[in-house]
């Protein structure tokens, strides 16, 4: 997982359900031991350095049409998504 350097999580405000997805999986990261940035960021304000976006299944052709070459992962909860662990499992399951 070289290629993922930051992860930014994107919904509409970038305040509310963002900010909560991105605490998640910044906890889950660091009980895997994975040292990643992880930020939350309204959908029109992703970062050009953004790697990984996390997203509303709403908003994940957006991003995508908005972010070409950065790979977009759509949930439909940002509370307690099996996505946030299918995404440490990629950081850990080399180690």
């Amino acid at each position: 997982m070289a290629a993922i350097k930051k992860i930014v999580f994107a919904c509409d405000a970038g305040m509310g359900s963002s900010a909560m997805g991105a605490s998640t999986l910044k906890k889950k990261l660091k009980a895997a031991g994975v040292d990643i940035p992880v930020a939350h960021t309204s959908i029109e304000d992703v970062p050009s350095d953004a790697s990984l976006i996390v997203t509303h299944e709403s908003l994940g052709a957006r991003a995508r049409k908005e972010h070409p070459g950065v790979e977009v992962v759509t949930i439909r909860n940002f509370v307690g998504a099996p996505e946030y662990d299918l995404i440490v499992k990629r950081f850990t399951e080399d180690k």
